[in-house]
């Protein structure tokens, strides 16, 4: 009995992953799941709703964002990624490189709490001018 006290005093002491943490492994699942081509996950992390806008302003849904990724399995990397949440909603402003383009382009993502997790509803990407 006083272990099990014991364990659950130091579980509730424990701290829980922040919404920042947790937005930041959900981007990481997000990359890895594009550069494989691994639809089941990326279906999991979109919204059924998803606009999804390119820099070269198209915009996919849902099915068509995965198609793409499953198809091209892009290359890339993230840098500066900035999670700000406002109650059930995070926004991620980041900065990405896109091989073998070699180009730039900056990211606005819209993340919103659905039932225990978080999905992607929306991105917009507009190309950098060369430094």
């Amino acid at each position: 009995m006083k272990l099990a006290l014991l364990l659950f005093a130091a579980a509730i002491a424990m701290p829980a992953a922040t919404i920042e943490e947790t937005i930041k492994a959900n981007l990481q699942k997000f990359d890895v799941a594009a550069k494989a081509g691994d639809a089941a996950t990326l279906t999991a992390l979109l919204g059924d709703d998803l606009k999804y806008g390119h820099s070269s302003a198209k915009f996919e849904t849902k099915a068509e964002c995965i198609a793409a990724l499953v198809k091209t399995k892009p290359t890339y990397t993230h840098r500066d990624a900035k999670v700000r949440v406002y109650g059930n909603t995070a926004l991620v402003d980041m900065n990405m490189h896109v091989e073998p383009l070699g180009f730039d382009i900056a990211i606005l993502q819209v993340w919103v709490k659905k039932g225990k997790g978080w999905v992607m509803v929306a991105r917009h990407s507009t190309r950098l001018p060369k430094a």
